[in-house]
């Protein structure tokens, strides 16, 4: 189903440049403080391209994708950033210290290639969350400007036995790699190590092609910029038209795994609340109880409880400034007395659903439907941080997910539904600036 296409990267000069000095996380999970400590970190951080800096003084044409487009041009004339002679298929692998245990290394490989744009409707390409216009306007601005794939999306495909992976492993067998980097810092929960493998044989290249031909692409991270891609190819179609055969637009930069990666980490996006009425926080047990068992018990309590894998019960835990509640669902879904539109029965089972649903919305009476435009619900993927801004009065609860499962995205997407926004969160990121895409 899907089509692959091998491409030669745009990628840095490690003759040039320290790799580790100008890679960073992707631009949509860089704070402000992020930003300006990439900035400081080189004057080649890949931050200049995907995050450039906003000032006061920008107009329609000079402003900061103006200035992302004008310091891709200069590094590629400084050999800052190169581009490969000949199109490959890339090889990356993280190493990385498990963010939920530190002790255990863990090692992911993604497969880089150019993606053939496909509308979601001809279900070769699966979306799992909404998206919002602002950003997607964003990221076009940038697309119209640099003419490139700034940055990888991430995807996920089916691989019962991680076949691919095998054969790409025997295909480099004792090969150097192309790049290499050790990174700390914004983003990082510890030392990275990030390895780059160019395949560059028709041997190999045909057959990761056959590969995907039989299969479907999950999106796992990147929805605003695949659907920017898309826009950006009705775009140049039409300043284009009558032009034959493929062009660059069609397809676009993405990472791929496989669902059945060993390497795959996927974490718990918490949400924390805020300006809730005094009455409805006095009914919240008795509204609580009529779903799930409540149990009182102490803010540690409740965080090594949620942190236990437990596959057979939905568990929740709700911190309150002095104590918390341990929430276990009474149903293996939201009962079907709950209404909630013509969500199927994957999403449903969503932990993250049976949360907006039944406590946010039927017991906070905080919409499900508008919790992407509330500024009462805060996002947080680390509990020992909602645990403090409950305690220091920044907000009044902190709800607890469970680790979601990778599988949630298949069963979703396939049933043709969208999970809710924050809902999943890969760790680690594909780095910006291990590759880049011309679409020139």
């Amino acid at each position: 189903m899907a089509t692959v296409l091998p491409f030669a990267a745009l990628h840095y000069n490690s003759q040039a440049v320290p790799l580790s000095e100008v890679i960073a996380p992707p631009y949509d999970v860089l704070s402000s403080a992020d930003q300006d400590a990439l900035y400081q970190r080189h004057p080649a951080n890949i931050v200049r391209l995907i995050l450039n800096r906003e000032t006061p003084y920008d107009t329609d044409t000079a402003n900061r994708y103006a200035r992302a487009a004008e310091f891709l041009a200069q590094a590629r004339e400084q050999n800052v950033i190169v581009q490969d002679d000949a199109p490959a298929f890339y090889e990356y692998l993280q190493q990385f210290p498990h963010p939920l245990h530190p002790e255990q290394q863990v090692v992911r490989t993604t497969l880089f290639v150019a993606l053939q744009l496909e509308p979601y409707e001809n279900g070769v390409v699966l979306p799992h969350e909404e998206t919002i216009s602002k950003a997607k306007t964003d990221r076009l601005n940038l697309m119209r400007a640099t003419h490139a794939n700034p940055e990888p999306i991430y995807g996920l495909y089916q691989d019962l036995d991680n076949s691919l992976v095998k054969q790409l492993r025997m295909a480099r067998k004792t090969a150097p790699p192309l790049l290499e980097a050790e990174y700390s810092g914004p983003g990082a929960a510890g030392t990275e190590r990030h390895l780059l493998y160019a395949h560059h044989s028709a041997e190999t290249v045909e057959a990761v092609q056959r590969f995907f031909e039989q299969k479907r692409i999950w999106i796992a991270d990147g929805h605003h910029r695949y659907e920017t891609a898309l826009n950006y190819q009705r775009e140049q179609r039409a300043a284009r038209s009558g032009a034959e055969g493929a062009l660059p637009c069609d397809s676009i930069l993405i990472g791929l795994s496989a669902f059945e990666e060993p390497g795959l980490v996927v974490l718990p996006t918490h949400r924390m609340v805020k300006n809730i009425a005094p009455a409805l926080l006095e009914e919240m047990e008795q509204k609580l109880a009529q779903w799930f068992d409540v149990r009182h018990v102490t803010h540690e309590e409740a965080r090594a409880w949620i942190a236990q894998p437990s596959a057979d019960s939905r568990r929740f835990a709700i911190l309150r400034s002095a104590d918390a509640l341990a929430l276990t669902l009474k149903t293996p879904a939201l009962p079907k007395e709950i209404e909630c539109g013509n969500q199927r029965e994957a999403w449903r089972a969503l932990d993250v659903s049976i949360l907006q649903i039944l406590v946010l919305d039927n017991t906070l009476g905080i919409a499900w439907q508008e919790l992407a435009h509330t500024p009462n619900i805060g996002y947080t993927r680390d509990d020992a941080a909602a645990q403090a801004a409950v305690q220091g009065g920044e907000y009044q609860l902190a709800c607890l997910l469970q680790n979601p499962a990778v599988t949630d995205i298949r069963e979703v997407a396939a049933d043709g539904d969208k999970m809710p926004q924050k809902s999943t969160y890969f760790y680690p990121k594909l780095y910006s600036g291990i590759l880049l895409r011309t679409l020139q």
